[in-house]
């Protein structure tokens, strides 16, 4: 059952991590003075929101959102990790 649990604590902070890179970039496409890497990453953010059939938001709602649900998916992967 550990092996499980580590499994999935695995991939969550996968996804934690993609989700942070995300916000990242949500966060830097507020700002035109940002690097173009991370305004690219904030186009990412509304390409791949918009293809999930997610409705069109301002660009600080869309932000803190990710922020969010970032710190819900960081926060059950320390919940589900397996104590000794």
């Amino acid at each position: 059952m550990k092996v499980v649990a580590w499994l999935a604590v695995a991939l969550l902070i996968l996804l934690a991590l993609t989700l942070g890179a995300l916000t990242l970039g949500a966060f830097a496409s507020l700002n035109s003075g940002a690097p173009l890497l991370l305004r690219s990453a904030g186009t990412v953010t509304t390409t791949v929101l918009s293809q999930l059939g997610l409705p069109d938001m301002e660009p600080l709602d869309r932000a803190l959102i990710l922020t969010g649900v970032t710190g819900v998916v960081a926060a059950l992967a320390a919940y589900i990790k397996p104590r000794s």
